[in-house]
């Protein structure tokens, strides 16, 4: 086979080896959401890779951690008061045995809204590699916070994310 024939061969082999690497791989395996107002551990998996971005408003916001915003004082004093639920964050394969809020690679709370205050979601800095990372027993070990929209919680609930 001549080189002019090796080359599209070659790149046919790529973009399907590309093309089948699964988007999981760049986004958490699954959230476990529990403790606080959570009856019993809740765990959430994304069923295709649409659900990906629905997911991200648990552990992501864009420049979050890379160009964080100065927390508003008075919203960070006020999220000492309010109720949350504990997000672990799983990065990369688990086995079922291994879903532990211990063994999660990034920790998160989420605080429903209330009457006068919206959503927020707090997080610690994403480590996407298959470690575990320490649980953040205080609000001020949390990395990033950001509040989200009606339309956002709307979204996670037809995920199965509890949000009131």
């Amino acid at each position: 086979m001549n080189d002019s024939r090796k080359w599209p061969l070659f790149a046919a082999v790529l973009l399907l080896g590309l093309t089948s690497t699964p988007l999981s791989a760049i986004s958490p395996s699954a959230v476990m959401v529990y403790g606080g107002q959570a009856r019993q551990p809740l765990l959430l998996r994304p069923a295709s890779p649409l659900d990906f971005p629905a997911f991200g408003l648990l552990w992501w916001q864009a420049g979050a951690y890379n160009n964080p915003t100065p927390i508003d004082p008075q919203l960070w004093r006020g999220l000492r008061e309010r109720p949350y639920v504990n997000l672990a964050i799983f990065w990369g394969r688990y086995d079922a045995g291994q879903l532990k809020p211990e063994g999660a690679s990034q920790h998160g709370r989420f605080y429903p809204p209330t009457a006068a205050e919206p959503a927020v979601v707090v997080t610690t800095i994403p480590d996407m590699q298959k470690i575990s990372n320490p649980i953040p027993t205080d609000l001020d070990r949390f990395a990033a916070a950001w509040s989200l929209s009606p339309e956002q919680l709307s979204t996670l609930k037809s995920l199965g994310f509890p949000t009131s």
